[in-house]
């Protein structure tokens, strides 16, 4: 395992190769709380206090104090950062059309609003918003279009994003900032909502009484119904209907855990509303209704899928697997009054997922050293490692058989940072709404 003066140096050169910070002293500090994150892996402050590289007789105290300095500063903002993320994040995923995915997570007093790029089944933070919890009335939605704009901004726009949502988002607002940004997307709809098909005004849940489990179909849609309304295709289809499992989750204890959770989702649905007979998620449950820009159901579901990058994404800032091998998301955030400090935290855990899941990603190449790939059979018995646990072990490895290759990867990943790409403030013109159906 590297120590924090071995790997302080690797990390100082990648984020100066990532730019988000132009000042000599503001890279210093935070590639000292990056190497402490990476190294101790832990948000909280105890942590990230004892593992910052420092002189040997600097006490607790003043640790802690250049933790919080460092936090309160606005180089970990999501304002400052987003346009560095992007443009990273984008380097490392190369499909010509990246998914983005958008969802929220709750850290006690505090709701999160993230976008993130799907990549390897896990997903690259690149911009969030705070909000306190319960939320202000009518500060949500300003807060996903604030969000979006700052991304739309910073976004190449030759590779513009698909965004993948759940159906906590969908507005009119919404989909046509996606609209005017120039982004496709897919996102899903609540079956209490009304959409335009062939001129009329449709209830969806009409539309899925009289829809077919085991059947999807897509036709084409509005979101709304009067002037304003974006066009785009509907898709509807029952998820559970034909159930398709990997081959390591058909054994017979995953299916007997499969079916444990099966059972408890039934409960739940049914004891929501106690005082009713039957209730509207009682008739929904299982269904699956896509508003996309895909123009096949096929395509959007594909899509769609790729929204669970985010699930695993929140494990790992959260408790991890296991409920220990996370970064303690939940309960620093939980105690911080301050919605800046939040904010800065945030950019802490987006820089620190970056820098893990590329050294985990280059853990997992087919080409990686022979060295690396002995290293890597002892870590688990399946080789079922996402990009980020994978990283995660390399960089706390104790037998230290990966430290020298540890540094050749950071320097390598430097060096891809600092590959010409578009600039990240290049501003992107709105372009004009698609005509309606």
């Amino acid at each position: 395992m590297l120590s924090p003066a071995e790997l302080y140096p690797a990390v100082y050169a990648w984020l100066q190769a990532v730019g988000a910070v132009p000042h000599a002293a503001g890279v210093a500090s935070v590639a000292q709380l990056v190497t402490a994150l990476v190294l101790g892996q832990s948000l909280r402050a105890a942590s990230l206090a004892r593992t910052m590289v420092s002189e040997p007789g600097v006490p607790a105290r003043q640790r802690y104090r250049r933790v919080r300095r460092i936090l309160t500063r606005r180089w970990l903002s999501s304002a400052h950062l987003t346009p560095w993320l992007v443009r990273a994040a984008l380097m490392l995923v190369r499909d010509p059309v990246p998914h983005a995915t958008m969802d929220t997570v709750r850290c006690g007093r505090w709701e999160v609003v993230t976008v993130g790029v799907v990549w390897h089944g896990r997903m690259l933070p690149v911009g969030w918003e705070v909000l306190p919890y319960p939320w202000p009335k009518g500060a949500f939605t300003p807060a996903v279009l604030r969000l979006l704009w700052r991304l739309g901004t910073a976004w190449p726009a030759d590779r513009r994003p698909h965004l993948v949502a759940d159906r906590g988002f969908p507005s009119l607002k919404l989909f046509r900032t996606l609209a005017t940004l120039g982004w496709t997307w897919t996102i899903r709809l609540r079956a209490r909502l009304t959409m335009g098909i062939d001129g009329e005004a449709r209830a969806l849940h009409d539309l899925l009484a009289a829809s077919q489990p085991g059947v999807w179909t897509c036709r084409p849609g509005t979101y709304g119904t009067g002037r304003q309304r974006v066009a785009g295709h509907l898709v509807i289809g029952r998820g559970d209907a034909i159930p398709v499992l990997a081959r390591h989750q058909a054994n017979p204890g995953s299916l007997f855990h499969r079916g444990l959770q099966q059972a408890a989702r039934r409960r739940e649905v049914r004891d929501k509303h106690p005082g009713r007979r039957t209730t509207s998620a009682q008739q929904t449950v299982g269904w699956v209704l896509l508003f996309t820009t895909h123009t096949t159901w096929l395509d959007a579901c594909r899509s769609y899928a790729r929204r669970w990058a985010t699930e695993g994404s929140y494990r790992d800032a959260q408790g991890g697997y296991d409920g220990r091998h996370g970064w303690d998301l939940e309960p620093v955030a939980t105690h911080e009054p301050d919605p800046h400090v939040i904010d800065t935290l945030l950019g802490l855990w987006a820089l620190g997922s970056l820098l893990q899941s590329s050294l985990g990603d280059q853990v997992g190449r087919p080409d990686a050293p022979p060295l690396v790939h002995q290293v890597r059979a002892r870590w688990t018995t399946t080789g079922r490692l996402s990009v980020w646990m994978r990283g995660r072990f390399a960089l706390t490895d104790q037998s230290g058989d990966l430290r020298p290759w540890l540094l050749d990867s950071l320097q390598a990943a430097a060096r891809l940072l600092c590959q010409p790409a578009a600039s990240p403030h290049a501003t992107l013109a709105p372009q004009p709404l698609p005509c309606a159906a």
